[in-house]
């Protein structure tokens, strides 16, 4: 019977946004580290309970399954449910706060708990918007990626003013690590975006704009190694943050420097990942890479930051298909 389940589990991807030129509007989903999350009804409660596990302590301030609350509050407002009481629980064996899209991952997991339990009908850019309630300001980017895996681009219609999310497969020798960062950033992911609203100047937007195209096309058609080469010459949001001490004690020219070295070195395209002060390492299975981790160490730590590297893959799928597979959830076009 129609939202007769009494608990939902959801795998839910992390993710990488922003991938170094597309600042808000791009994200990998990334297969770790994984937040399963578990929603289940409670007669016996009233509202949403929220119980998280994980063996990581989050940063003061930071309250690990608040996004998912927030987001799964709006969701219960937009489509009148009334609920008798539901806890929510995350767990993870091991996912950082900062970079890597926890709180995305909250919201998309308790969104797509809550679509599969209550027979929402949801499609995908449904679930992507009503996540991204639960995200400060909104954005869409690590919602997006969470809910699809793979590579997203968000995208709003000139004519409508209505987002769109569109996602796709990547090259199966597109290798990605993201370099964990001892740097404690202060203000979170708002301060950072204080120092984006000084206007571009028209040289860096056509540069980035030209770079963009070139790099999206690259990476849907299979060439991974011209997607490298280009898709780490940022000009906007990186070198910005940079210049404040925003991912450490460095700043816009040396990390420039950096990502020359290791494009020269070793073909690797070196991003921030988010709004930092995590990196993201993307790479060509298909060339060596032994030196890049010692690499980076020596950089680092010449800079007073411990990094560890941690390989991962990017997700073929994301928490909307674990949906589909599990629970043979269907979208609005194929639930008639």
């Amino acid at each position: 019977m129609a939202g007769s389940r009494e608990q939902v589990n959801i795998n839910v991807p992390s993710s990488s946004a922003n991938v170094g030129l597309y600042y808000d509007v791009a994200c990998l989903g990334l297969e770790t580290p994984l937040l399963s999350t578990t929603l289940t009804r409670n007669p016996n409660s009233r509202g949403i309970n929220v119980t998280t596990e994980s063996p990581l302590t989050p940063p003061e301030g930071r309250k690990l399954g608040y996004a998912g609350k927030v987001a799964l509050e709006e969701l219960f407002k937009q489509h009148g449910v009334k609920n008798e009481g539901v806890d929510l629980h995350y767990q993870d064996t091991g996912y950082p706060v900062g970079g890597l899209g926890r709180s995305g991952a909250e919201s998309v997991g308790a969104v797509m708990a809550a679509a599969v339990m209550y027979d929402l009908r949801l499609d995908r850019n449904d679930v992507v918007f009503a996540s991204a309630k639960g995200e400060p300001g909104g954005h869409m980017d690590n919602v997006a990626g969470s809910t699809n895996g793979r590579f997203n681009l968000i995208a709003k219609s000139p004519h409508s003013g209505e987002l769109g999310v569109d996602y796709y497969d990547i090259p199966d020798d597109l290798g990605i690590a993201i370099g964990i960062s001892s740097h404690q950033k202060t203000g979170g992911t708002e301060e950072g975006r204080k120092v984006m609203t000084d206007s571009i100047n028209s040289e860096d937007f056509v540069t980035q704009s030209g770079l963009i195209a070139a790099s999206s096309a690259a990476l849907i058609r299979g060439n991974t190694d011209r997607f490298l080469e280009l898709v780490a010459g940022d000009r906007y949001h990186e070198v910005r943050r940079a210049n404040i001490g925003f991912y450490g004690k460095f700043n816009s020219q040396e990390f420039i420097e950096l990502k020359k070295l290791m494009w020269k070195e070793f073909g690797v395209a070196l991003n921030v990942s988010g709004a930092g002060p995590n990196m993201e390492i993307l790479y060509n299975r298909g060339r060596s890479t032994d030196e890049v981790d010692s690499t980076l160490y020596q950089w680092f730590d010449v800079h007073e930051i411990k990094l560890k590297i941690m390989d991962t893959e990017v997700a073929i799928g994301g928490a909307y298909d674990n949906a589909e597979q599990v629970y043979n959830y269907k979208t609005p076009q194929t639930a008639s």
